[in-house]
Formats: C-alpha cells, structure tokens, sequence
C-alpha cells in the first residue's frame, strides 16, 4: 500500500494558521511532520505555550509556621524557594521574626504574613500597616438605647 503524496509545508501552514491556538497545539502531537510545520513556521506565541513549574509551596495543615518549597534537582539556574530575604528589612528590630509563611499567591506573587514576595525576582513590598481598632468606651460611659412608647 503506497503513501499518499503530501502537500507541501507552506499550504499545511497556511491551513493551520486559520486554527485556534489551541487547536494548533493539539495539531503537534498528532505526528512529527506537523509539529515540525508548526514550529517551524513558529505557528504558536511563545507567550501562549505552557510554562514550566520551577517548583510547589506547600503549607502543612497541622504546623501553622512552616512553608516549604519542594522542587526537582535540577542543573539549570532555579528558583530559589527561601524567603529569608523578607525578614531583615521588614523587621528590622528583631524583636520578633516570625518564619515566612505563605498565606495565599497569584500569577507568581506570595501574599506571607508581613509583605509581598516575588521569589523569581527576590523582589518584595511590605504590607501596609493594621487599621486602628476603635477604642471602645471608657467603664462607666456606657450609652443605652431605649425606645419609650409615647403615652
């Protein structure tokens, strides 16, 4: 049984182009000669294609002061999962240093206790400081509010 004859890489480019990107990916992994149309005509956005994981935070249930940063060894220049450079400036008397725990992240930002990280960059930004509380009445100068029924 004898192979079709194929069509040439700018006609199948010029078919996939009119694809959702989305669509243009799925196309790679049906065979190597799409997926080298595809990159080779550089059919998909570098900004649209999957991001690697450099690594996971993860927070224990029960130990309410512990993040860790667990990733796979790796040569390449990774990274880093310590939050330490956070601590000296945003507390800088030392008094107390409470270890770096992560209460929430979005698009690679860490909301921690005490500021805003980004581990890529080590860069940070404190969190301004806690509203006032209201003072609540001296003992004595209590104000009660009672409906009287007019007679």
């Amino acid at each position: 049984m004898g192979q079709a004859p194929s069509l040439p890489d700018d006609a199948v480019s010029d078919v996939l182009r009119r694809l959702a990107p989305r669509d243009i990916a799925a196309s790679r992994r049906v065979c190597k000669s799409l997926r080298r149309v595809v990159d080779d005509h550089r059919l998909l956005r570098a900004d649209l294609l999957p991001l690697s994981l450099g690594g996971i935070f993860l927070n224990h249930f029960q130990l309410r002061s512990a993040t860790q940063f667990l990733s796979r060894p790796t040569t390449a220049a990774a990274v880093s999962g310590r939050l330490d450079y956070t601590l000296d400036a945003c507390h800088p008397d030392n008094h107390f240093v409470p270890a770096p725990y992560v209460l929430d992240h979005c698009n690679g930002l860490l909301l921690l206790r005490h500021c805003v990280a980004n581990p890529a960059t080590q860069q940070w930004a404190p969190l301004p400081p806690d509203p006032a509380l209201p003072q609540p009445p001296p003992p004595g100068m209590a104000f009660y509010h009672t409906l009287l029924p007019r007679v």
